[in-house]
């Protein structure tokens, strides 16, 4: 049997293999949209105000600022982590919907055999979809949202940039990139919070994996089924081929590509390629940026960096971070299966994470679990920088009510414990205890309509989706709709 034959073979037993898993729903595959959008959030929209006025006035950042009401509302052009994630997961979610509808429609699930081929088709059609508006609308997709959580670092600087995948709708040349960074701010931005800038870098692919991270939540609580196979495995290989990207044959090459046609400063990519950047400045947070040297092109400076510009230490620690990505695939969501039946009253599920941040890296799992109709998500953390490894535990109660005299009010709540290190320094074996406690709560008011408001407070250190290193109070307010 040829390679070919065997994958075609294995795909359609892995197929097999989810529908068996939740044979008991098989009349099943109901479909079910979950939009959520916070249209308000503070205090980034604050500082996104305050970068609007940035770029307005031609300013510099690190001076004080005065925003307009226009610049508010300019300020929309960069939205918040959340923000963002919500605008890719609602375009991609809404794609599973329709899929769902019409493969019940034209293959309706009520036997094992229909409800074989009802996932296989809906998959391959929702897979090709997501392709589409991942590399080609590209605007609100997986790259726009990498580009844009790399982005929300620099707003909080209140310095100016661009998403260059807003060109597919401006004209010009679309991409993967964020320009329009001058080097007077990343100058004064690495001296001033050198750990903030490194987390910026590896935001990108953090970005990817909690898009991957919160469609698993709805599969597995909400019952969604998103045909969304596809869509985990391309996104969670991007993010991996990405963080090895360095060890190909003609990386140095392609820099030296970006550089030569890197003429206008403006035009530059903030970066370059993310991860030399990200483990060159894990290494060195203290050192200038201006001595990276001098652009080749003579102006301006020489922001990415090569292969050969790290040391051993650097390049061994990236190519080991590379091979630790592959955890991010260890999950059944891989293959479809959403959720692992125990009993009637029993689920539970699973998957690993790799994610890079500001000190090293945090490498743990996620475990969701129904117990007797009770839902749980259960994160554990290990963060690691180069010195030791820091605990920390994650726990979510993905709904549940208030009740009142007059009606329940619906909740949702996640606390967070842990250690991480002292100043989110890669080389301290100090520690700094934190957590996290965010609280949301629903108010309906139409059939399938909600209003929401939330809090979400923290102490200092590293969350994967929330862009504050140090103490931080965002509050949101949104809309929600649950259709089905």
């Amino acid at each position: 049997m040829n390679t070919k034959k065997l994958y075609h073979l294995t795909w359609a037993l892995l197929f097999y293999v989810n529908v068996q898993l939740n044979a008991q729903d098989s009349i099943r595959f109901q479909p079910k949209l979950l939009l959520d959008f916070p249209v308000l959030e503070l205090p980034h929209l604050n500082k996104a105000a305050g970068m609007a006025y940035n770029k307005r006035t031609g300013n510099l950042s690190g001076n004080n600022t005065s925003p307009t009401a226009g610049d508010y509302l300019r300020s929309f052009e960069s939205l918040s982590m959340q923000q963002a994630l919500a605008v890719t997961k609602n375009l991609h979610a809404t794609n599973y919907y329709y899929n769902n509808k019409l493969w019940n429609k034209w293959i309706a699930p009520t036997t094992n055999k229909k409800a074989l081929l009802n996932r296989m088709a809906a998959n391959i059609t929702a897979g090709v979809v997501d392709y589409v508006l991942a590399y080609h609308l590209m605007v609100f997709g997986p790259v726009w949202l990498h580009e844009e959580f790399h982005r929300n670092g620099i707003t909080h600087q209140c310095i100016s940039s661009h998403n260059d995948t807003y060109y597919r709708i401006s004209g010009g040349i679309p991409g993967g990139s964020v320009s329009k960074v001058r080097d007077e701010d990343l100058i004064r931005w690495k001296a001033a919070a050198p750990q903030e800038m490194i987390r910026s870098f590896s935001a990108g692919v953090e970005a990817q994996y909690e898009l991957v991270r919160n469609m698993r939540k709805d599969n597995f609580f909400s019952k969604t089924h998103y045909a969304n196979m596809a869509m985990n495995i391309l996104i969670t290989k991007q993010a991996v081929d990405y963080v090895n990207q360095f060890k190909k044959k003609g990386y140095d090459a392609s820099i030296d590509t970006m550089n030569k046609y890197g003429t206008i400063i403006s035009e530059r990519d903030y970066v370059g390629w993310d991860f030399t950047g990200w483990v060159y400045d894990l290494f060195k947070p203290n050192e200038s940026y201006t001595s990276r040297g001098t652009h080749p092109n003579g102006n301006g400076v020489d922001r990415a960096i090569k292969r050969s510009d790290l040391t051993k230490e650097e390049d061994d620690y990236l190519a080991k971070m590379g091979r630790m990505q592959y955890i991010n695939f260890l999950s059944p969501a891989m293959i479809g299966v959403s959720r692992i039946k125990l009993n009637e009253q029993s689920a539970f599920s699973f998957a690993g994470r790799h994610v890079l941040n500001s000190f090293g890296y945090d490498v743990g799992a996620d475990i969701f679990l129904e117990i007797k109709g009770s839902q749980w998500f259960v994160g554990l953390h290990g963060y690691q920088n180069q010195q030791r490894f820091f605990p920390g535990i994650e726990i979510e109660k993905p709904s549940f009510e208030i009740k009142t005299k007059k009606k329940s009010i619906p909740m949702q709540a996640r606390a967070m414990l842990w250690l991480q290190p002292k100043d989110q320094l890669f080389k301290t074996d100090k520690a700094t205890p934190g957590g996290l406690l965010q609280l949301r709560g629903k108010h309906q008011v139409g059939k399938n309509f909600f209003v929401y408001a939330e809090a979400e407070a923290k102490t200092e250190g590293w969350v994967a989706g929330n862009p504050y290193l140090n103490s931080n109070v965002t509050m949101r307010m949104g809309l929600y709709w649950d259709i089905h």
